[in-house]
């Protein structure tokens, strides 16, 4: 080919390329996307890990001391409220138990003998007494002697005696017979808190003994929680603790639920914070808050769950994606709106966020056209092609 050829063709490429150029520059847009401001609720949330736990535990002690000679338990097993736990037995107790019914047979066999005695004596007595009237009958009309008659009130008098020693000793006997009964009943009661019972219905979380162990009174034999009654124990860094506060709604959401969502409440919030350990190892400020749950659903206690904490929520207010508000050198916000094809920088006033959308309180209305990448460098003023893109 000749060279004025090449450079014939060379220049018409040129030129076509040029003219393709300067027709972009005169007549062409950026294509971006877009998203429309609407309407919205937002609710604006504290998330953690938590556990779920028993809201109510209670820790069994033995009361009186003794070694195990059953265990009728296990860990995990259901329980109802006053089954039996664990067996003690106490040899000192055993004996004493022995002695005390054996000295309460012999008072109770005395104050029998006693009480016959006394029967008998009252008969007597009135025997007596009858005799001695008609004796004295008989000595008014000189048909008796006085000797006799002396004898007849001699013992009357006798009988009555009798009959008051015998009494007084029957009293002595019978608070005698008091005392160690009462002494009975006291060891009794420490005899059946050898048997040590379940406080409530519930599951054993934990059970600290075994069989052959010998146990001084209050040591805790094991921990017993209703399990109709959970609770998620969450910790909170302390940075976000000032936007929670009781009677906050909370969602709870684990992998044993699926998709279903529990709902809860924040119903108590410790009040120190305590240092925790990331699993990266930071060393993080951390507040324990306790979230009553409506429905425990098929949670168990220590399962992980996440929580949802509202700590605000705006209804019906306008909106975009976060992504669309950018942050500028100042620190104000800003997002890039589109009008009539033209990009115009906006700044705005924004509110709350619930981590995918952000308020927005003044600057944009409802319906207005924002790119829904705030962090793009599109000058003020260039021309763009908005493809919108549904929120």
């Amino acid at each position: 080919m000749k060279l004025w050829k090449k450079v014939l063709l060379a220049v018409t490429a040129i030129g076509m390329a040029g003219a393709a150029a300067a027709s972009a520059l005169v007549g062409g847009a950026v294509e971006v996307e877009t998203v429309e401001v609407e309407r919205r609720d937002i609710v604006q949330t504290v998330k953690d890990t938590g556990y779920v736990q028993p809201a109510r535990e209670y820790n069994v002690y033995t009361a009186a001391g003794g070694r195990v000679v059953r265990v009728a338990v296990q860990t995990g097993q259901a329980v109802k409220e006053g089954e039996t736990l664990l067996v003690l037995e106490s040899l000192d107790l055993a004996l004493q138990l022995n002695e005390m019914r054996t000295q309460l047979d012999q008072a109770n066999a005395t104050i029998a003998a006693t009480e016959a005695g006394i029967a008998r004596t009252e008969l007597q007595l009135r025997e007596a007494r009858d005799n001695l009237a008609r004796t004295e009958k008989l000595l008014e009309a000189d048909a008796a002697p006085r000797m006799e008659y002396e004898q007849a009130q001699l013992l009357v008098e006798t009988l009555e005696q009798n009959l008051k020693e015998q009494q007084a000793h029957l009293d002595g006997i019978l608070a005698q017979a008091a005392r160690l009964n009462q002494s009975l009943q006291r060891l009794t009661a420490q005899e059946q808190q050898l048997v040590v019972k379940s406080p409530a219905g519930g599951v054993v979380l934990s059970l600290l003994v075994k069989e052959n162990q010998t146990l001084p009174p209050g040591y805790l034999v094991a921990t017993v929680a209703p399990i109709d009654q959970l609770e998620v124990k969450a910790d909170i860094l302390s940075d976000d603790l000032p936007e929670i506060t009781v009677g906050q709604k909370v969602t709870v959401t684990a992998p044993a639920l699926g998709t279903e969502a529990l709902a809860g409440e924040v119903r108590k919030i410790y009040p120190r914070a305590e240092e925790k350990h990331s699993p990266l190892g930071v060393t993080q400020r951390r507040v324990p808050v306790l979230i009553s749950l409506e429905d425990r659903s098929v949670l168990k206690p220590g399962y992980e769950v996440t929580v949802a904490i509202e700590t605000h929520r705006r209804e019906n207010v306008a909106a975009v994606p976060r992504q669309a508000v950018r942050t500028t050198a100042d620190g104000q916000k800003m997002v890039l709106a589109v009008v009539e094809g033209r990009i115009q920088h906006r700044l705005v006033e924004t509110g709350i966020s619930d981590g995918q959308y952000i308020e927005i309180v003044s600057g944009l209305e409802t319906g207005e056209i924002v790119i829904g990448d705030g962090s793009l460098d599109l000058a003020e003023n260039s021309r763009v092609k908005p493809i919108i893109f549904s929120n």
